[in-house]
């Protein structure tokens, strides 16, 4: 299966600096996969590597409030409001989560499931009219195609908002050097060597006219999430969000609607490597749907596509790395972490670690059945991490895939394009450098 560089020693800190940048799961040497709680000193900063599932439920769950987000991820978030949850701590973040919590809950995103059923069934008959044989990138066509059904949840019969999301699911991209050394904020000489991220600012206007729009009382359109977030008050104070709050907010979540698509970009390339897995997906997709599409009912009953997605997600978690910065002296599995120290929980390797899983690299579906899944440690898998700051989105990342998979699985196969080099490559979400190469063979 597709891995990054695994050094088998520390990286130092020049070489830390000069990987990081390029690919975060390069610097991950083989040591964090042995050990628990790995602490490391690099220049001016104490990094700790917390893999225990105890020690994050420290960091994430229990005294979430002393870690804060560190700096390069709330600087590159930082928009017209100052930033949307990834950029706020305290108060001013809960108050956020307050309102955007119900806003993309199931209970909220059940009425939109028959139309992203239907679709998601366009979007293969956009698939179905591909050249047989000819190669394509799976990641992007996918995104192409699935954007519309992101698209309805956010601002629903609105396609405008189609090319945002395209847009900022490519957003930050990566960082540089400069990002991740601690200059001043008045230092905006930097950004001459660093990436531009010019483009959120394209879409203040078309943002400002929808949400207007939905605070209309004349307005007579669904009940999407920008109206949910623009009429949803806060249930302790009753305050609503303003313009730039929501602005920033949804400009947040859709540099993360993309999040979705890469496992199932992954989840196709398990499948090819891995023919019986998908015979036996093939199996359950014909008992339980029949040849037909997918009711929202039927989404619980496919128990066996949820265990090859949790799966895929633990090989490769859309949300690779968490960094913190603690704001207090702590401690955390017996280890004094000082103010100031770094603290990263690292999916990719929690996900992977020999001390957590039998035979981690392994393809396995059948280690998500209910039985093996009650008797794991709850904080070992983490794909939308754990505690308050579980990612808003997982509830729609999860439906979305369930149904592109149960729809395009009973029509289509993907197949691999022979001697091509798949290399995972993360920062604030994982893809492959290059893209991953197939062609379709249809079933039916």
């Amino acid at each position: 299966m597709a891995m990054p560089p695994r050094p088998a020693r520390p990286l130092s800190t020049f070489a830390l600096l000069r990987t990081l940048p390029a690919n975060s799961l390069a610097a991950c040497d083989d040591a964090l996969f042995d050990e628990l709680f790995v602490a490391r000193r690099y220049l001016w900063r104490r990094v700790f590597v917390v893999s225990d599932p105890d020690g994050i439920r420290r960091v994430l769950q229990d005294n979430t409030d002393n870690y804060l987000r560190v700096s390069p991820v709330r600087r590159a978030f930082e928009f017209s409001a100052q930033g949307g949850m990834v950029c706020l701590e305290g108060e001013a973040w809960w108050r956020h989560r307050r309102i955007i919590n119900p806003a993309l809950d199931h209970r909220a995103l059940r009425p939109d499931l028959p139309t992203l059923i239907r679709l998601t069934e366009a979007a293969a008959e956009h698939l179905a009219a591909l050249p047989p044989g000819q190669p394509f990138e799976i990641g992007r066509t996918l995104t192409h195609l699935l954007t519309r059904t992101s698209g309805w949840v956010f601002a629903g019969n609105e396609p405008e908002i189609d090319a945002m999301l395209v847009r900022m699911g490519r957003y930050p991209e990566k960082y540089g050097v400069f990002d991740l050394l601690p200059l001043p904020r008045r230092l905006r000489f930097v950004d001459r060597w660093r990436r531009s991220r010019a483009g959120p600012e394209t879409y203040y206007a078309l943002l400002d006219r929808l949400i207007a729009k939905r605070r209309s009382a004349d307005y007579r359109g669904g009940r999407d999430l920008l109206w949910r977030l623009a009429n949803t008050p806060d249930r302790q104070t009753g305050q609503h969000l303003s313009d730039a709050e929501i602005r920033d907010e949804v400009l947040t979540l859709a540099a993360t609607a993309a999040t979705p698509l890469r496992p199932m970009m992954w989840l196709w390339y398990l499948l090819a490597l891995h023919p019986e897995v998908e015979q036996r997906l093939h199996v359950e997709l014909a008992e339980v749907l029949g040849g037909g599409s997918p009711a929202p009912e039927d989404l619980g009953r496919l128990v066996y596509l949820r265990q090859v997605l949790d799966e895929t997600m633990r090989l490769y978690p859309p949300l690779p790395l968490t960094l913190r910065s603690a704001a207090a002296d702590d401690m955390v599995c017996g280890h004094r972490v000082p103010r100031g120290s770094v603290v990263a929980i690292i999916p990719w390797v929690v996900h992977r670690h020999r001390r957590l899983w039998q035979h981690p690299e392994r393809f396995d579906p059948e280690r998500f059945a209910p039985e093996r899944t009650s008797a794991r440690p709850r904080y070992s898998y983490l794909p939308f991490g754990v505690g308050p700051h579980v990612c808003p989105g997982a509830a729609l990342a999860l439906n979305e895939v369930l149904i592109a998979v149960a729809v395009l699985a009973q029509r289509f196969r993907f197949r691999l394009v022979p001697d091509q080099q798949v290399e995972p490559v993360a920062w604030t979400t994982l893809r492959a450098r290059r893209g991953i190469q197939v062609t379709l063979e249809p079933r039916r």
